[in-house]
């Protein structure tokens, strides 16, 4: 992934896009940790993708790992999103202290992990039932939507997704991530 900076710092337009297909979902995941709020988490996403390939000169060349430094931009875009109008003094009292670096590097392993298993899970599933858990949990739409998307009745959408997550019901730290990541 070191070259892949380096070569985003060059200006080289498929590294940009490979960086971006690498850590969109884990970024994605790790904003929901952050603020449970999907529009935001992807308006985030789209300025920190933005301000990256705007300031591609200006980029550190030393990064040791370019994923801390992403993960860490996009809590940052994601806190500076966030309006705060006017805050009592009672309620930065009640506001969770900054976590220290370690504690963000974990975090941030954390979802990286979540997100692999998830995505091996999801390999393991039909491309109906992948396609079908993509709409539903990813896409958030109806069972009515999605039957009208893939020509089905409602009855076989709940079927076939009924059946998916039993198939992954056997990874259990998995379906809590989709209930995790996915539930407002």
């Amino acid at each position: 992934m070191k070259d892949t900076w380096l070569n985003i710092i060059k200006g080289d337009r498929s590294s940009f896009l490979k960086l971006y297909d690498t850590f969109y979902a884990p970024l994605f995941h790790y904003g929901m940790t952050i603020r449970r709020d999907r529009e935001l988490v992807k308006e985030s996403l789209h300025i920190l993708f933005c301000e990256l390939w705007e300031r591609h000169e200006r980029l550190p060349q030393t990064t040791v790992d370019p994923k801390f430094y992403l993960f860490t931009w996009l809590k940052r875009i994601i806190i500076r999103q966030v309006e705060v109008p006017h805050t009592q003094i009672e309620d930065l009292l009640h506001e969770p202290a900054e976590e220290s670096i370690e504690a963000q590097r974990i975090a941030i392993e954390q979802v990286m992990d979540m997100h692999e298993r998830l995505q091996r899970a999801l390999d393991k599933l039909t491309k109906k039932q992948r396609r079908y858990i993509q709409w539903r949990f990813f896409e958030e739409r109806s069972y009515e939507e999605i039957a009208e998307l893939d020509n089905a009745s409602v009855r076989t959408v709940y079927n076939v997704i009924h059946e998916a997550l039993k198939r992954m019901r056997g990874d259990i730290a998995v379906l809590h991530a989709i209930i995790l990541i996915f539930s407002k």
